[in-house]
């Protein structure tokens, strides 16, 4: 860096003089090109993210299930036609006075949106039910750019905090960082008063066109703070911790590119090897005093047996003529590290084992064949069994100090394998290694081999932590699956009032004597108001046989009346009845004119119907709309009057209706799939294989008590996909579908591998 940024470096005590006045020293000037280049980006994107927010919304308003969402989503174009340039300015302001007042850093362990699982503090089980769903979306969002840019972060908060005579940010946020974007534009989206399903797509947007261009705005920042001299190479270095065991892991210090970025090791994709425990570790050096050659390790450790997988375990090599037996023992370190080869094979025939006794040599032997089965089990995804194929070395020790591992289900120890692995289970491989879950896990595995000597009570402390952290994780995806539930349910509810409504009216319409305007008013209006009573308020419901009935009484009213009870029937039912049916198309918001007109049309139609004779079965023309009357069925009755033949001509006219087609289901095949099929309780965990390999794994959430169609959904709560019995009977005849083995792993462990001992 030049002396003259050097000398010129902000001394903020409390971040506010940038607000103030950010002055003319070459430090100051770098922060305000900085933040100058990063609003004018912003600016760019935050535009053109609001230029896709009609589409967005009239995209979903298409797809609504019901005219609710509909209305929401069109109400929310409007709304954000009206506030769009409020949204982008709040969001640029907001921005502005971030970088210019400073946010300071909390002084908990965890960020602003750093909405950590296990977290008893400021956890999420602290958020509102109805904030959680935006609280999340903006943690998404700022783990995605962290995890996407962490060398260019790494370098800006490097120069940034050189800038702000705050090297390491101890006390203020990087005011660039995603937290400071995401919080400004979080701030700004709640003039959004339309409801949290519209700021849910927002953010959706947000992170579409702003997030994902994060990257390349550090990478411009950066450039541009290195061409005004702002630590043009960042010196990085690994601290030194001391190792119990003899080693160290201390790389040498590094040199970073111009451009800032860390050095990053040689492992070049896929999942990283573990980190080395705190006390040593197996990467890029020898440890201890043992020496490793092709053969494995050579030498043993002080002490007993127990000391010396101690020190293996810490990732340390025994010395030579320590180890009980005074042989040596080979264990590939790299196999050690990995997780993913058997290791506790090599020891069987080593003088450790010797050293333990004819006990110890059916212990290790039990152990190894769990590993064996555990190593194999293909419930659980390869970088999760590597993660507990680490715990061999612990786990066999805790064998050797505690017999009542096998036999005891509820050993702490036990406890914590099957809670690790029942976990595991619906983790996907495409979650990575950056996966709250993932590491969760893996620090817990690196726990047990930094911690554990001989107390067994280190398993239920990591059990508990555990819990904790799954809870906060099962009740954020209980709340997802949940509303996924309730939004099929509702889909159903609607197709089922659909086709009630439709199995009454059908039959009823199908009759040739019904009048084509009565028909009509049935099909168009009436078939609507059945639809809805059904849907909100279903079939045994009051309202739904009301609206029934009174379809049915104005089907009868229009048919000749034959004798002096029917017609006297019809004048006491009428005013009912036509009550009835203004109040009902008065629901339908039917405008007035068309009401009056039906009913109109309806009270000449009485009128007929009432001086009817076997004889003189004839029915009169609706009126047209402007033929308007205020007649009455009594008035018609006592007139008596005949009609001309241009009121009767048409009325009586029928439409007879085409038959409907039914499609006869596929006979149900029962077998032992579809069995399979019935049987699967919610919970249940199921493997889904497509047509192009990918697999998918999903927990069956909800069995829909209406269509008995089942719902599954991914670890997140997020609905993974649907099927009736048939369709996920056909998946597991077909091989598309494989239920996993819920049974605790170490249970089913324990007892394939007794079974197999014994046959030995």
């Amino acid at each position: 860096m030049s002396k003259t940024v050097q000398q010129n470096i902000v001394n903020l005590e409390d971040y506010g003089q940038l607000r103030r006045s950010l002055g003319n020293g070459a430090g100051t000037k770098a922060l305000r090109s900085t933040r100058d280049l990063a609003t004018a980006k912003l600016k760019h994107h935050i535009d053109r993210m609001m230029e896709k927010v009609d589409d967005a919304l009239f995209a979903r308003a298409e797809k609504a299930e019901n005219n609710m969402n509909q209305t929401q989503y069109f109400d929310a174009m409007r709304e954000l036609r009206i506030i769009r340039k409020d949204i982008e300015e709040d969001f640029l302001s907001g921005f502005e006075s971030r970088f210019n007042q400073g946010v300071p850093r909390q002084t908990s362990s965890s960020d602003s949106f750093n909405l950590s699982l296990d977290d008893n503090d400021g956890g999420l089980g602290l958020v509102d039910k109805k904030d959680l769903e935006e609280e999340l979306a903006i943690s998404n969002m700022v783990n995605k750019v962290r995890n996407a840019s962490k060398q260019a972060l790494y370098a800006l908060d490097k120069r940034i905090g050189l800038l702000i005579n705050d090297p390491d940010l101890d006390h203020w946020q990087n005011p660039l960082g995603p937290e400071s974007i995401c919080d400004a534009f979080h701030e700004a989206a709640r003039r959004i008063e339309t409801g949290l399903e519209i700021r849910l797509v927002i953010f959706k947007l947000f992170d579409q066109h702003v997030i994902n261009h994060l990257g390349e705005l550090y990478k411009e920042v950066n450039s541009n703070l290195v061409s005004m001299g702002v630590l043009p190479e960042i010196k990085t270095t690994i601290r030194r911790n001391p190792n119990p065991a003899g080693g160290a892991y201390a790389p040498a210090p590094g040199t970073a590119a111009p451009g800032g970025e860390p050095p990053q090791g040689g492992q070049q994709g896929g999942y990283p090897p573990a980190a080395p425990p705190a006390n040593g570790g197996l990467a890029g050096a020898a440890y201890g005093t043992g020496v490793y050659s092709n053969g494995g390790y050579q030498g043993a450790a002080a002490g007993s047996p127990i000391s010396a997988l101690t020190l293996l375990q810490h990732g340390s090599v025994p010395a030579p003529g320590n180890e009980a037996g005074g042989e040596g023992f080979a264990v590939n370190p790299t196999d050690l590290a990995s997780g993913q080869v058997n290791i506790l094979h090599s020891l069987r025939n080593s003088s450790l084992a010797e050293g333990l006794g004819k006990g110890g040599d059916m212990t290790i032997d039990i152990v190894a064949m769990l590993f064996d089965y555990i190593l194999d089990d293909k419930n659980i995804q390869d970088a999760m069994r590597a993660l507990i194929g680490r715990l061999q070395i612990p786990l066999l020790k805790v064998a050797l100090l505690d017999n009542a591992f096998f036999t005891r289900k509820s050993h702490p120890a036990r406890r914590l394998l099957n809670r690790l692995a029942s976990t595991a289970v619906d983790w996907e491989e495409e979650d990575g290694n950056q996966d709250p879950l993932y590491l969760k896990i893996q620090s817990i595995v690196q726990t047990i081999l930094d911690e554990f000597d001989d107390d067994i009570g280190l398993f239920e402390t990591l059990l508990a932590d555990l819990e904790d952290f799954l809870s906060q994780e099962e009740k954020q995806a209980e709340i997802r699956a949940e509303r996924s539930a309730r939004i099929m349910e509702g889909k159903e509810r609607l197709d089922e009032a659909k086709s009630t409504t439709l199995e009454e009216i059908e039959p009823r319409i199908s009759d040739e004597q019904n009048l084509d305007f009565i028909r009509d008013f049935v099909t168009t209006h009436w078939k609507n108001l059945l639809f809805i009573t059904c849907a909100r308020q279903g079939k045994d419901s009051t309202a739904w046989k009301n609206a029934v009935a009174t379809m049915d009484d104005l089907i009868w009213s229009v048919k000749p009346k034959h004798t002096r009870e029917d017609r006297q029937k019809l004048v006491s039912m009428q005013p009912g009845l036509l009550t009835r049916l203004r109040e009902g198309m008065e629901r339908l918001s039917i405008p007035a004119t068309e009401r009056d007109d039906f009913i109109a049309m309806l009270i000449r139609a009485h009128g007929r119907t009432a001086i009817n004779t076997p004889d003189a079965d004839v029915a009169a023309t609706p009126p047209t709309q402007d033929d308007h009357t205020d007649s009455t069925v009594n008035e018609a009755g006592d007139a008596g009057a005949p009609h001309s033949e241009d009121d009767t001509a048409d009325e009586q006219k029928a439409k007879p209706p085409a038959k409907k087609i039914v499609a006869q289901p596929a006979p149900e095949i029962n077998d032992d799939f579809t069995a399979r099929a019935r049987q699967l309780t919610t919970g249940t965990w199921v493997e889904f294989s497509g047509s192009d390999g990918q697999r998918q794994r999903a927990k069956l959430s909800w069995i829909s008590p209406i269509t008995n169609t089942y719902l599954f959904t991914d670890r997140k709560g997020l609905k993974a996909g649907n099927y009736s019995l048939e369709e996920f009977a056909l998946l597991l005849r077909c091989a598309r579908a494989r239920i996993l083995d819920s049974a605790p792993l170490m249970d089913r462990a324990v007892s394939t591998v007794f079974e197999e001992y014994q046959k030995h």
